[in-house]
């Protein structure tokens, strides 16, 4: 009796084997362990006569959940993550700063004209910024911006009547000189 119970426990090992092989890993016992962890577990049971025998066999594979559609989702989500933030960059790169003014009857809009072409903005590398080109040392960090071309509308044009009320228009030479101010 023994034996036909040997021998009809290990053709359910075999056939269990051929039909679902189990995989056992030698080269990392960490991956291993945590297979062991998501196991599927198989339970069979033998009757012979009065006596009842147990077999479990487990699966020590990982699911195909959490092999394959779990590290998909990560990196699926990380790439989401990343081009939202790369979108939100481009946004703001791509956000304009200033409205462009164009000359007019005002003697500042035809003096920023003739400075910068009206642009708040300008910083074309000659030592120059903002709508009135004016230099770092003049500037001064006024209003608390380190560069003209940085401060908002408001604060070059402060800056630009403060300038002149102290020094007249000889801080713009040539466009003083153009529009007749000088």
């Amino acid at each position: 009796m023994r034996n036909i119970y040997i021998a009809v426990l290990t053709t359910l090992v075999v056939l269990q084997q051929a039909v679902n092989p189990v995989q056992v890993s030698f080269a990392n016992p960490a991956l291993a362990a945590s297979q062991t962890e998501n196991a599927n577990k198989q339970s069979y049971a033998l009757n012979l006569n009065a006596d009842t025998y147990a077999l479990e066999l487990k699966d020590k594979r990982a699911s195909f959940d959490d092999a394959i559609l779990k590290p998909l989702r990560v990196a699926q989500e990380a790439k989401a993550q990343a081009d939202a933030a790369a979108k939100a960059v481009q946004a703001v790169a791509s956000a304009p700063r200033a409205k462009l003014v164009i000359g007019g009857e005002d003697v500042w809009a035809q003096l920023r004209f003739c400075e910068a072409g009206g642009n708040y903005n300008t910083n074309t590398g000659n030592g120059y910024f903002g709508a009135y080109q004016y230099n770092i040392g003049t500037w001064a960090n006024y209003g608390g911006y380190a560069r003209p071309d940085l401060a908002p509308p408001e604060v070059q044009d402060a800056k630009a009547r403060e300038t002149q009320a102290a020094r007249g228009w000889g801080p713009w030479p040539s466009c003083a000189r153009q529009l007749g101010l000088l």
